[in-house]
C-alpha cells in the first residue's frame, strides 16, 4: 500500500494501458470511511467488506450505505488488523492478526473461533472458502510456520490440518472446486485433492510457482510465475496465453464467472478479461477511478453480481442469464415436485451447497436464494407468478441448470 501512496496521478496514469470496454460500477464505499478493500463477502442479503485499518463494513441496501461491524474484534489504537473475511450457511468469518472470529447475527459481534491456528503480522487467515460443507481457511506463509490450508466443519470450534501430502516449504495462495476434485495453487506447484481436503497430491507437470487457479471438468487455467496458462488434460502440460504482458504478482487471482474468466493481475494492467478459457486476455477496467486501476485485492461472486475489491472502493458488474454451465444429468440433482403450489426441493448435500437461483422464460433472475447449504433444501414459491423456471446453481463464478420447475 505504501508504494502505491507514494506514486503521483501522473506516474499512475502513465503506468496504465489502453483500457477495453468494462461496466464496472463504483460503490463509493469511501464516504463512509472504507479504504483498502482486502476481501469482500455476502451473507444473508448483506455485503461485507473486510477494510484496512476499518475492520468489517456491512451493507444491507446494496452499497447505497456503509456502517461498521466490529463489536469484539480486537482492536489496536483504533486500528483493526483484519486480512479478511468470509462465510458459510451460518456463520460470518473474519480473519485478523490476532487469530480467528466468527459472528452468527450478521456483524452485530464476534467471538474467538482460532482454535489452534496461528495468527500474528505474518500468517494469518488470507482467504476463506466453501467446498462440500466444509469451511477452509487458507493461512498466509509457509507451511512450517504455521502456513497451510485447515478446515472446520462445526463453524470454528475447531480446525484441523487440511494440507496433509503438501509439501512443508509450500506457501497455499489459492484453492478451487472443480467437477468435485479441490485444487491448490501453491509457491511449489499445483496439487489435487478427491476427498475434499483430506489428502493432497501433486498433479504431475505442474510443478511451478502457481499463484491462482480456476476452470471446467475439461480446462484448467491458472496464473503463474511463467505467465497465464490453460491446459486441456488435467495439467498433465500447458500452453502459455496472450495478452497478459505484466508479470504475475502473488496477490494475483482468478475467477471464473459468467463463463468468462477474471483476473486480478496484482499490477499495471488491473483486471483482465478472457473469454475464450484463458487462452488470450485482454484488459477490462473502465470504470475503476486511476488509482483502483492497479490496486485490486479479491473477487466475490454473488448471484448475478461479481464483486472486486481496490484500494478506495468495491465495484461489481453485471452477469448475464446465459451463462448456465451443462455438467451433465448423472453430476447434478434435480428439483422436485417439478409442478409445485407452494414450494419444491433440492438435495444440494453432493455439491456443498450454493446459490440457487430461479430463471423465467426470458433468462431474468426472479430470485436468488444465497448460501443454500450442503443438505436438503426447501425453496419456497413466494409469490412467483405461474410460469415455468430455470433452476440454476452458482457455486465458485460457476453456473449449473439444476432443472426446470412449474409453479402451477
Amino acid at each position: 500500500m505504501s508504494f502505491l501512496r507514494s506514486l503521483s496521478t501522473a506516474t499512475l496514469l502513465s503506468a496504465l494501458p489502453l483500457l477495453s470496454v468494462g461496466q464496472w460500477q463504483p460503490y463509493q464505499a469511501n464516504t463512509f470511511g472504507v479504504q483498502a478493500v482486502r476481501s469482500i463477502t455476502t451473507h444473508d442479503g448483506g455485503i461485507y467488506l473486510a477494510s484496512f485499518p476499518g475492520g468489517v463494513y456491512k451493507s444491507t441496501d446494496d452499497g447505497a450505505s456503509w456502517t461498521t461491524v466490529n463489536t469484539g474484534l480486537p482492536n489496536t489504537s483504533g486500528i483493526i488488523f483484519i486480512e479478511s473475511v468470509g462465510s458459510n450457511a451460518t456463520h460470518l468469518f473474519a480473519g485478523t492478526q490476532s487469530g480467528v472470529y466468527r459472528s452468527a447475527n450478521g456483524g452485530s459481534s464476534w467471538t474467538l473461533a482460532n482454535g489452534t491456528l496461528t495468527a500474528n503480522a505474518n500468517v494469518y487467515v488470507n482467504k476463506f472458502f466453501n467446498f462440500g460443507g466444509v469451511t477452509f481457511a487458507v493461512m498466509s506463509g509457509m507451511i512450517s510456520s504455521g502456513g497451510g490450508v485447515y478446515r472446520t466443519t462445526n463453524n470454528g470450534d475447531s480446525w484441523t490440518v487440511s494440507h496433509l501430502g503438501m509439501s512443508s516449504n509450500m506457501v497455499v495462495y489459492h484453492l478451487a472446486s472443480i467437477n468435485n476434485i479441490l485444487y491448490a495453487a501453491t509457491s511449489t506447484g499445483l496439487v489435487r485433492s478427491t476427498d475434499n481436503g483430506l489428502n493432497w497430491t501433486a498433479v504431475p507437470n505442474s510443478n511451478f510457482t502457481m499463484y491462482s487457479i480456476q476452470g471446467t471438468p475439461t480446462r484448467l487455467v491458472c496464473i503463474s510465475d511463467g505467465g497465464y496458462k490453460y491446459s486441456t488434460n488435467g495439467g498433465n502440460s500447458w500452453q502459455n496465453a496472450t495478452g497478459a504482458v505484466a508479470a504475475p504478482l502473488a496477490k494475483s487471482q482468478l475467477i471464473l464467472y459468467d463463463s468468462k474468466y477474471f483476473a486480478i493481475t496484482g499490477g499495471s494492467q488491473g483486471v483482465l478479461q478472457s473469454t475464450n478459457q484463458g487462452a488470450t486476455w485482454t484488459a477490462f477496467n473502465t470504470g475503476f477511478t486511476v488509482n483502483d486501476a492497479i490496486s485490486q485485492e479479491e473477487f466475490h461472486a454473488s448471484g448475478n453480481k461479481l464483486y472486486v475489491g481496490a484500494l478506495f472502493d468495491i465495484y461489481s458488474i453485471n452477469g448475464t442469464t446465459t451463462a448456465i454451465e451443462d455438467e451433465g444429468d448423472a453430476a447434478l440433482p434435480h428439483p422436485y415436485p417439478t409442478v409445485f403450489t407452494d414450494g419444491f426441493q433440492i438435495d444440494l448435500s453432493t455439491l456443498g451447497g450454493g446459490d440457487v437461483l430461479l430463471l423465467d422464460a426470458s433468462g431474468r433472475i426472479v430470485a436468488t436464494h444465497t448460501s443454500m447449504p450442503g443438505q436438503l433444501v426447501r425453496i419456497e414459491r413466494k409469490g412467483l407468478a405461474p410460469g415455468n423456471y430455470r433452476v440454476v446453481i452458482e457455486r465458485n463464478g460457476r453456473r449449473s441448470l439444476l432443472g426446470t420447475v412449474i409453479a402451477d
